[in-house]
């Protein structure tokens, strides 16, 4: 009878550390899953940039409206309360993809934020320089517009 005992015992024992064997030979396998969808996002990290070019193409249109509307209240009261709104509307698009493109396009960026941020920054001044605003909003428009021919 306990030699029945010793051979049940030894062999839960037995079997209880073979399978906590088993059980470590599953973390390289779960470790492999881990990788393969790594390993799997190469197609679709051109979906990614697909993706990330559909939302830099949208919010430079969003910009380009911002600043023809801008455009268009210069042309017509000029409300200088209507025109700060306007240049803070148009901060808060830009800010929406300005790390994207800085990230993919920091060519275009540099290009772009040199008339963008004095268009801003002006349409902020108390006492507005409204030929500036133009001629900022005409560069920064063209810009804009060359940058979404070199995005799509």
């Amino acid at each position: 009878m306990l030699n029945g005992f010793r051979v049940i015992t030894s062999g839960v024992v037995l079997g209880a550390i073979l399978l906590s064997g088993c059980g470590n030979s599953a973390e390289p396998d779960e470790a492999q899953q881990e990788k393969s969808p790594v390993m799997n996002e190469n197609p679709e990290s051109n979906t990614g940039e697909t993706q990330n070019a559909e939302v830099i193409k949208k919010g430079v249109g969003d910009v380009i409206q911002s600043i023809k509307g801008l455009e268009t209240e210069l042309s017509a009261e000029a409300d200088p309360e209507r025109i700060q709104e306007m240049g803070k509307e148009m901060s808060s698009v830009w800010d929406s993809i300005e790390k994207q493109v800085e990230d993919e396009y920091p060519d275009w960026y540099e290009r772009i934020e040199k008339n963008l941020y004095p268009l801003i920054g002006e349409s902020g001044n108390p006492e507005k320089d409204l030929e500036k605003i133009k001629r900022l909003s005409e560069a920064t428009k063209e810009d804009l517009q060359l940058f979404l021919e070199e995005v799509n």
